[in-house]
């Protein structure tokens, strides 16, 4: 199986009906249940879905059957089966169609559901997550029969909560289990790379909990000149509560939230850091800022493989330009705590209520309200039969080296399905590189990239075959 001769037919099919078939996609604004409070009667998930459904079964794909499932209440889910063409493999392969809110700032000309290629790339939003993946998966089998290969049986989810912690899933999962079966190798495509210059393969990703804090100090808000230094303020008392959990002055985060890091990590961070030297860390500091560290390796690892605490939200602070003098009566925060890949959520959630909730500054009453938790995921066993593989495509298709990597986000799924089904391959790819800004203005898909991921993908899946 040659590598050019994928390319070539992978790239006929994304130009010709891939391309406008996404664009059709990222018209529908169908956002994620947490995000859409008439999702259940819109009709716009089942749009979305049948668009895709549709082009899937349009593909002449031998052995294949598709439909979109319906379980009353939750989201819908698009399920493709393939029959075995020789192959004795059980691949699953993952997908969601699902999109994060639309946000302001977009370039003019394009939209989140106003698709439009400028250069290399495909504006809007869905399309690099995780709208390509039904497209990347089925392709990869239609391409293995285009050659006259043989191939295992496929199934393909393409689900609609993902951006919302994948809540519905795992019910479909259940629902299809005799179908599924017990899969030899599980492929998600909803991941990133750190450049699009080689393959990049996803080995960790980490975990996260969230939770909201109140911090009532007073019945009624006063003037601060009647009660500044006599009654507590309830900001301050958050600052001493945060305080316990990371140094204010390095941002690193106490001990309890944190694990050993696999030796090979830290060669990892080397490795990435002498591709990439900075260019790994894809925040776009304000001019003059400096990053949290001159240690490329070790800004590496506190992006990927140790934990960190921000404060994403807060309601009690009035708009800084309309604020009076006030002593203000309480605070609310929303907290959230990246994890390491291994540490365990609940563990981690339990000890942070813990922190905040021991011996209160004052006396203040101290709330803490569970929003949400997710496991991280490590990749620890790639075989050498799919190592092999994906380091051969890297250099047929780009002429260098593939490298893994740590996402310094989340998929809580993930660790779901590793727990499921602990016998399989976990082969994480996708395509959010620099400049995607996956959930924000302007998300664009890497089309080049796409079509050399893929490709890999089409090689991975016969050669783990045979």
């Amino acid at each position: 199986m040659e590598h050019k001769k994928t390319f070539e037919f992978i790239e006929k099919e994304v130009d010709s009906h891939v391309i406008p078939t996404l664009m059709e996609y990222i018209k529908v604004d169908n956002l994620s249940v947490n995000f859409d409070p008439e999702w259940a009667t819109n009709g716009k998930h089942e749009k979305a879905a049948e668009i895709l459904l549709k082009w899937a079964l349009s593909q002449n794909v031998k052995g294949l059957k598709g439909e979109v499932l319906k379980i009353e209440g939750i989201s819908p889910l698009v399920h493709l089966e393939i029959e075995a063409n020789g192959g004795q493999e059980n691949i699953l392969m993952y997908g969601h169609f699902d999109k994060q809110p639309h946000f302001q700032g977009w370039l003019e000309g394009t939209g989140p559901c106003n698709p439009k290629i400028i250069g290399d790339l495909l504006y809007g939003r869905g399309g690099a997550d995780d709208g390509y993946a039904i497209f990347a998966s089925l392709l990869s089998i239609k391409a293995l029969q285009q050659f006259g290969l043989k191939h295992g049986k496929v199934n393909i989810i393409i689900e609609g909560s993902e951006e919302s912690g994948s809540p519905h899933l795992f019910q479909y999962v259940d629902l299809l289990k005799d179908k599924i079966g017990s899969p030899d190798m599980l492929v998600c495509m909803d991941s990133g790379c750190k450049d699009y210059e080689r393959l990049w393969i996803t080995t960790s990703l980490r975990g996260m909990v969230m939770k909201d804090v109140t911090i009532q100090c007073l019945d009624d808000c006063c003037h601060s000149g009647l009660g500044g230094g006599q009654g507590p303020d309830s900001f301050n008392v958050l600052r001493t509560l945060l305080d316990r959990i990371d140094d204010s002055k390095t941002g690193t985060v106490i001990d309890d939230f944190q694990v050993k890091i696999p030796d090979s990590k830290y060669v990892e961070a080397e490795n990435v850091a002498k591709i990439l030297g900075n260019g790994f860390c894809l925040v776009k500091l304000h001019e003059g800022v400096s990053y949290t560290t001159n240690d490329l390796p070790e800004l590496y690892l506190r992006g990927t493989w140790k934990a960190n605490l921000t404060v994403v939200g807060q309601t009690g602070l009035p708009n800084h330009s309309k604020a009076g003098n006030l002593l203000r009566d309480k605070t609310s925060v929303r907290l959230s705590m990246r994890l390491p890949p291994t540490k365990n959520p609940k563990d981690a959630g339990k000890r942070l209520t813990e922190i905040l909730l021991k011996d209160p500054p004052y006396n203040s009453k101290i709330t803490v309200e569970d929003k949400s938790e997710g496991q991280g995921l490590y990749v620890e066993n790639l075989s050498d039969k799919l190592k092999k593989s994906l380091e051969n495509s890297s250099i047929q298709l780009w002429g260098k080296n593939s490298q893994e990597f740590g996402e310094g986000g989340s998929i809580p799924f993930l660790n779901g399905f590793a727990q499921k089904f602990p016998n399989a391959q976990l082969l994480v790819l996708g395509v959010l590189g620099p400049g995607s800004n996956a959930h924000a203005a302007n998300e664009t898909l890497h089309i080049p990239y796409m079509k050399k991921v893929i490709t890999v993908l089409t090689h991975a899946v016969y050669e783990f075959n045979n």
